[in-house]
């Protein structure tokens, strides 16, 4: 051995090295393939700049072996072989066992029978007839030699430390938990032997063995229950109370930290963290300690609107109970290995529900805001109604604008799609650090989609957010003929404008309530101004009037909910004709009800 690492090293040193590929085959570990070639895991690793550790190897994954090295065609699954120089076969001299420079041997013993050789060094019969084309199948002779796909070297017993670290291709990484091995039960079939159900389910007849104690796998019967180990990438998606058994990382401890705040930090119980540790007592530790902790991937677990703004927001995908990093991968027409490469530090393939997996591209923020010209000039209220946003929402967004300057004609103004405060995010910014230092609830800023945020965890430096202003839910208070709108001049002068929206209806129509409120005003005068009319005070500084009824439904200080009928369409005070005077207020400002109204 440590001859051929010599004279490896020494052609390194003067010339590139060739090499030949193998493709990882379930079960494969790299100190297993290792030993098969009689190099070192160092050496394959020298010549497959891609496996950092000799844990970072999969199934399907090819890697650069040495040149004219043993075969390993039917991968390194069986028992340990003794590996000899190869004698080329004349009578089998195209297969590849002969023509690759080696071969493995084993020695026919008393009550050997081809079918249990073949499943001992993970093969089948067919392959051994054709590796041995001169042997009867049928009978054996005691002490004869037979050609079987290359196994591990049984020259050394004793494991290596990298084959004593080394883990099955896929398999948990060193920095996870102590594992969760899901296991289904599998009938076994006619004609069927364990190798070929080892390579179905991607296990190694190792493990396989593993999982069924007591069984005796070269002699498996039809109608058998064999027990299968499920290999990560086809486990459902845990629940998060399994995660935090399986999936973690390790934490150093920082200065001035304490437990609580990490446990918190992760997402679970100072208890939690305490058995993730072994139960140790965490009221003291030290700077540069380290300690176990769940591992959560890219703000998985985060609180709503705590992760600060990314320069890019990538395309994700939030694990889906009964997801399998497989099916993951297959519903977005990536292989595994692609969402491997897109997910680097996962700790195995296993999923958790809810975590977060990145995928291909990337999102652009929604566009919550537009550009609106006034092509006529007026007062801010009035203005607004142009414009089709509340006086506050126009004010909120232009803070240099008075409450009651005149807007010239032909002014550009920026207003959000909807009504409320347009904020940019700047670095550093988190969801709910937005919503705090504007005094509204995080839970307002989700719930409509025109605000821009449809994952808290994910707002883009420079996007423009909505904090919204709280409108009620606004309906129709009656149906009619739309007459006069809210603002025309009811002066020469312009001096004294229409505060509402008049709609045309038949006397004794009923007028509901347009919003849950309280009533605050039930009266008026028959003769002049609005004639008999209802106030109803909403949340939030709003309140409706509905004027000119001829009879009222409500008093002063009940409480009504939309679509109460509050009173009856009339003609009292200064009226033409039947019709409901209907006005929106937001505090001290009317606002054009068609803004509000659905």
């Amino acid at each position: 051995m440590l001859l051929i690492i010599a004279v490896w090293s020494a052609t390194v040193g003067s010339e590139p090295i060739s090499a030949d590929t193998y493709e990882v085959q379930p079960g494969d570990t790299l100190s297993d393939i290792a030993s098969c070639l009689n190099v070192s895991t160092s050496v394959l690793q020298a010549l497959n700049s891609e496996i950092y550790s000799p844990d970072d190897i999969f199934v399907g994954q090819r890697i650069h072996v040495p040149d004219n090295a043993v075969n390993l065609t039917h991968g390194c699954r069986g028992p340990s072989t003794i590996i000899t120089p190869a004698t080329p076969s004349t009578e089998g001299s195209s297969n590849s066992l002969a023509n690759s420079g080696g071969s493995c041997t084993h020695l026919i013993q008393t009550n050997d029978i081809l079918g249990n050789i073949a499943l001992d060094y993970g093969t089948d019969t067919q392959t051994m007839t054709r590796l041995n084309p001169s042997i009867d199948p049928d009978i054996l002779q005691l002490g004869a030699t037979l050609i079987v796909p290359c196994g591990p070297s049984t020259e050394s017993p004793q494991t290596s430390p990298e084959a004593a670290q080394a883990l099955t291709a896929g398999a948990l990484s060193d920095n996870s938990g102590p594992g969760l091995t899901r296991v289904s039960e599998y009938t076994v079939k006619e004609n069927e032997w364990a190798i070929d159900i080892a390579e179905r389910f991607g296990v190694s007849l190792e493990m396989l063995q593993e999982y069924n104690q007591g069984v005796n796998l070269n002699l498996i019967h039809p109608g058998d229950v064999l027990h299968i180990p499920v290999p990560d990438y086809r486990t459902p998606a845990l629940e998060q109370s399994e995660a935090l058994d399986v999936l973690t990382t390790t934490y150093t401890v920082r200065n001035n930290d304490i437990a609580s705040r990490i446990a918190e930090r992760y997402g679970v119980s100072l208890a939690d963290l305490r058995q993730l540790n072994g139960d140790d007592d965490l009221n003291i530790i030290q700077p540069g300690q380290t300690l176990t902790v769940p591992w959560t991937g890219p703000s998985a677990n985060a609180p709503p609107g705590s992760v600060p703004a990314v320069e890019v927001r990538r395309r994700t995908y939030r694990v889906q109970s009964q997801d399998t990093f497989q099916s993951i991968a297959a519903s977005h027409s990536l292989s595994m290995e692609e969402l491997r490469g897109l997910n680097p530090g996962r700790p195995n393939d296993l999923v958790a529900v809810g975590q977060l997996l990145y995928l291909p591209g990337t999102i652009e923020p929604p566009i919550v805001s537009e550009d609106l010209t006034l092509w006529e000039a007026d007062l801010v209220q009035y203005a607004a109604a142009t414009l089709g946003v509340t006086p506050h929402t126009l004010l909120a967004n232009h803070s240099a604008v008075e409450p009651g300057q005149w807007l010239g004609a032909g002014t550009s103004w920026r207003v959000p799609l909807r009504e409320g405060l347009l904020v940019t995010v700047q670095r550093g910014d988190t969801l709910s650090g937005i919503a705090d230092t504007h005094g509204v609830d995080i839970d307002l800023i989700l719930a409509d989609p025109a605000n821009g945020v449809d994952d808290p965890n994910a707002i883009v430096i420079g996007q423009e957010i909505i904090v919204p202003l709280v409108v009620p839910d606004f309906a129709w208070p009656a149906r009619g003929e739309l007459t006069d709108r809210f603002g025309l001049c009811r002066s020469w002068d312009c001096s004294y404008r229409h505060n509402g929206l008049d709609m045309a209806l038949d006397l004794y129509v009923p007028i509901v309530a347009a919003a849950n409120g309280l009533v605050t005003f039930v009266g008026g005068d028959s003769a002049f101004g609005l004639g008999w009319y209802v106030e109803i005070e909403h949340d939030g500084g709003w309140s409706t009037t509905y004027a000119h009824l001829v009879e009222f439904n409500v008093q002063q200080g009940q409480y009504v909910t939309q679509g109460d009928i509050i009173g009856y369409n009339g003609n009292t005070g200064y009226s033409t004709g039947p019709h409901l005077h209907f006005e929106v207020r937001h505090n001290d400002w009317y606002v054009d009800p068609l803004v509000v109204l659905p």
